[in-house]
């Protein structure tokens, strides 16, 4: 008999039927069975030949199942794909299954989909589908007004069972997301329930896997030259390096250095994951939705609304209707029934939604309008346990407990990157840097923004390599590799294409008013710090120009932003705003890399800012103001080669020109002096970084300055950590503002 299951039911077969005559394939496998599966490098065929990111070679490939006419471009591009990839003997088809198979076939776990009807109709078998059985009417759920309500409703409960003797390993909490992280650390502990929250953990996030990336970032070694440098990874951990060997042995037969397959090999290892370690005697906790046995309890939180299928895949919605496949309307349809299916197939199950998450406000999910909604009252409000909880909860400190330095550099592999955003963020908040750029658990957040920013990066690097030649040709392609082509993309790809077209001719006419030429792209720079651990400060500088006058190399950074920035150096003391200055200090550091650099500016160029507001009487053109702005030397004479024109019409903000020929107040020139004294700042506080790490010193303390409003706290706005920190206005430091002169000491 073969099942096709997912891994959780196939182990409750082998756990459940005793000896037994299985067979076993996943969803996936079964599809490979039947229609083919991908030679190793097929991957790398679709990225070398078509130019698109690895991502996107991958969903092409997903898509290729089902796609036998082509009626549209993609359609067609997907055959074309395929015809290539037959070419190529990178298509491998197993024509004996079919031929041979003699099994009954049972598929279990996986809904109904239209996918799989395509692949179940060429079965000679006829397939039986396992549907969950003692279903039980779902007819009440819980509201809460808020997370920690609910959580605690969560906590009381657990409570109950286990005190009418019911196996903790036995009670479940399913449906979990990250917003819950904090709060379910927080209460279950004031609770003291043992609980571990089951999650896969990509090889990706691990020290060893990332020291393996930053070598191969840049090096230009093949893969069969890379064995002495895998040899010094060896006993960090094993697990994980085998599993490193394991995908470049898949590109090992490549003559491409291994700096050229970087974006391939990251992809692959992303999607690798740890085996869960099984715990005992706890509350396990999933984010994964499966039934259980009827002696089991299980918690179904946050029943809120959520959308769990978007019309975002490489085929759109309507290319899935024409070729017979589920649409995302119709799999959150299928995805509704099975949930209810799984939920009324658990005996005891526990339902339950908020309204708020802080300010946000949630609704509860269609599925559950129709049920009796609920509301708990908590139990314990008199018992002696309820008083132990609140006396906890008001003895509770936030405080940051310092950690032990020695235990700090295991943790860290005796090694720390600094950049300016990880040093930006220790300002804003030391206990922020420590989560964030120490522990590493930010949240994820959506990629699209900085998608879009790292394509007008690459295409601004390509047409500049390129002297501004067949700039057209790099807009397509690299926007083809980072947008996947819906209708909506489409119509972004199209935007973004006229508003960067704007930008290559603001630049290209920009190079033909100033001296300083192009010296390096996308420059990684960086340099050692005195520490007592491996520690480095490092930064990718957009773009270096250079002009030379015989005796120095005069340098100007330039950094691009796809949205506002704020060039304020009167805050640069505490440790605010220094990015270009970092970039700066970098280059000033490394005489090896320019010999005998001089200052002469540092810019932010921006694109695609908000529209302006309409002025009437004046041309949009007049109104949007596309300069690039920053920090200049005082130098006149310096001035002119960077712009022909600055005491005219400069194509940089930052200084105005009196009729004396000097400078006013406000413009944003400095003197050699000044310049030094800057980078004495930045020193300065790169040595706080330094001290505060090596002395462990992580405390909460976001800022705000005297005169601003009570709410302007720099550190906290738009922090993910919120329900970590619980920071009150006893953490906050108050700041008072400087004048330039006092930054400067004059």
């Amino acid at each position: 008999m073969i099942i096709v299951c997912p891994n959780e039911v196939k182990e409750n077969y082998l756990n459940n039927n005793g000896i037994h005559n299985y067979k076993f394939y996943s969803l996936n496998e079964l599809k490979e069975k039947v229609f083919f599966k991908y030679s190793p490098l097929a991957l790398y065929e679709v990225v070398k030949k078509y130019k698109v990111k690895p991502a996107i070679a991958s969903k092409m490939l997903n898509s290729l199942y089902y796609v036998d006419n082509g009626f549209n471009n993609k359609t067609k591009k997907l055959l074309e794909v395929k015809e290539y990839l037959l070419s190529k003997n990178m298509i491998i088809k197993d024509d004996n299954f079919i031929t041979f198979l003699n099994d009954s076939i049972i598929i279990d776990g996986y809904p109904k989909t239209k996918k799989l009807c395509k692949i179940t109709k060429y079965l000679p078998k006829e397939v039986k589908y396992e549907e969950n059985k003692n279903k039980n009417k779902l007819d009440s759920i819980y509201f809460f007004d808020n997370i920690e309500l609910e959580i605690e409703f969560v906590c009381e409960n657990i409570l109950k069972l286990i005190n009418n003797g019911i196996d903790i390993n036995k009670i479940i909490l399913i449906n979990y997301n990250d917003e819950y992280n904090g709060t379910i650390n927080k209460i279950f502990s004031l609770f003291n329930i043992p609980f571990n929250i089951n999650e896969s953990k990509s090889i990706i996030m691990f020290p060893l896997t990332k020291k393996f990336l930053k070598f191969i970032k840049d090096s230009d070694l093949k893969i069969s030259e890379l064995n002495e440098f895998l040899d010094t990874l060896k006993g960090e951990n094993d697990d994980i390096l085998n599993q490193i060997i394991n995908v470049l042995n898949k590109y090992y037969s490549l003559e491409d250095s291994i700096k050229d397959l970087y974006d391939i090999i990251y992809f692959d290892l992303k999607k690798i994951f740890l085996k869960e370690e099984k715990y005992v005697d706890l509350v396990n906790i999933y984010k994964c939705i499966k039934s259980y046995p009827d002696d089991y309890h299980v918690f179904y939180i946050s029943a809120n609304e959520t959308i769990r299928y978007k019309d975002n895949d490489y085929l759109s919605d309507y290319e899935k209707n024409k070729i017979g496949i589920d649409t995302s309307y119709e799999l959150n349809e299928i995805d509704d029934i099975n949930i209810i299916n799984i939920l009324s197939s658990i005996k005891n199950i526990y339902l339950s939604y908020k309204k708020y998450n802080g300010d946000t406000e949630y609704i509860i999910n269609h599925l559950f309008e129709d049920l009796k909604v609920k509301t708990y009252e908590f139990v314990y409000n008199s018992a002696n346990y309820n008083k132990y909880l609140f006396d906890k909860y008001e003895m509770y400190d936030n405080s940051y407990d310092k950690i032990d330095f020695d235990d700090l550099k295991r943790y860290l592999n005796n090694e720390l990157n600094i950049s300016y955003s990880s040093m930006d963020t220790f300002f804003k908040c030391k206990f922020r840097f420590f989560l964030k750029n120490i522990l590493k658990i930010e949240p994820s957040q959506d990629k699209r923004d900085a998608d879009v920013g790292s394509m007008i990066h690459k295409i601004l690097d390509r047409v500049l390599d390129n002297s501004y030649n067949d700039y057209l040709r790099i807009i397509d392609e690299e926007s083809a590799n980072y947008l996947t082509g819906d209708l909506k993309e489409e119509f972004y790809r199209e935007k973004i294409k006229k508003e960067v077209i704007k930008v290559i001719k603001r630049l290209e006419d920009t190079d033909k008013k100033t001296d300083f030429k192009k010296y390096d792209l996308e420059k990684y720079l960086e340099i050692p710090l005195k520490s007592k651990m491996n520690m480095k400060l490092n930064g990718k500088v957009d773009k270096i120009l250079v002009y030379n006058d015989g005796a120095n190399n005069h340098v100007i950074v330039v950094d691009y932003k796809t949205g506002s920035y704020d060039i304020n150096l009167t805050k640069i003391k505490d440790g605010f705003g220094m990015q270009l200055l970092i970039y700066l200090y970098l280059i000033m550091k490394q005489d090896s890399y320019i010999e005998k650099p001089a200052i002469a500016g540092a810019y932010i160029d921006h694109f695609l800012e908000e529209l302006k507001p309409a002025v009437f009487g004046e041309a949009y053109d007049e109104i949007l103001d596309t300069r690039i702005e920053g920090i200049s030397t005082k130098d006149q004479n310096m001035l002119k080669h960077i712009d022909y024109y600055y005491d005219v019409k400069s194509y940089i903000k930052g200084f105005r020109i009196k009729n004396d020929g000097d400078f006013y107040a406000d413009s944003k020139v400095y003197s050699k002096s000044d310049f030094d004294k800057f980078l004495e700042i930045v020193d300065k506080n790169i040595k706080e970084v330094v001290r505060s790490i090596e002395e462990c010193d992580f405390e909460i303390n976001p800022k705000r300055y005297y005169g601003t409003k009570p709410d302007d706290i720099v550190g906290c706005e738009y922090c993910k950590f919120k329900e970590i920190c619980y920071m009150s206005a006893k953490d906050i430091k108050m700041l008072k503002k400087k004048t330039m002169e006092e930054v400067l000491g004059d």
